[in-house]
């Protein structure tokens, strides 16, 4: 598949003279190091790119010379610091807020880097009228609850109103809800 606009399709659209090697192959003069990366993006549409930041800079020239606009994208687009995003949170390590924060991503659950922790049971108070007063109709919020040894939550893109039909006990740990806007 060759991406309409870049090099490759260039090349290879009859527009230019370009001549197969008496083997048919075609010589391109540029390092091949990374050149897998581009190739599997043409086979698939799925840009997977390392997450070494010399490799990705090195892709991202490749990238350019080749003008892969898919692959420039995602390698030039701004990374979500989930270290940020959860910095007041007392429950997650810095590895686990970057899973969450791939799995938000991934699932289009939030779509910005702005977060506001919105209710600490330790912080504002275990009462459900306390959970209520700090989240009712505040939008989409992930929720993480630490029990124990265990680390649980959920995502919800309905906004919570205080009319449920049940209650939640939390018997040990801390639980943290998040707004995404």
């Amino acid at each position: 598949m060759f991406i309409p606009g870049s090099m490759l399709h260039a090349m290879f659209s009859g527009r230019f003279d370009t001549k197969a090697s008496e083997d048919g192959s075609y010589f391109i003069d540029r390092d091949g190091t990374h050149f897998r990366y581009i190739l599997n993006y043409l086979r698939t549409g799925q840009p997977i790119v390392p997450k070494d930041e010399v490799i990705r800079e090195e892709l991202l020239a490749e990238a350019e010379f080749y003008q892969v606009e898919g692959m420039i994208k995602v390698l030039t687009a701004k990374p979500v610091k989930a270290v940020t995003l959860f910095k007041d949170s007392v429950i997650m390590s810095s590895d686990q807020s970057q899973t969450l924060m791939k799995w938000l991503e991934e699932s289009r659950a939030i779509t910005n880097d702005s977060d506001k922790l919105l209710y600490r049971a330790s912080r504002n108070g275990w009462a459900a009228s306390n959970f209520h007063s700090c989240c009712d109709n505040k939008g989409p919020t992930v929720t993480v609850v630490k029990s124990g040894n265990y680390i649980f939550g959920g995502y919800t893109d309905q906004s919570w109103d205080g009319r449920s039909y049940f209650k939640l006990r939390f018997l040990t740990g801390d639980c943290s809800i998040y707004n995404y806007l």
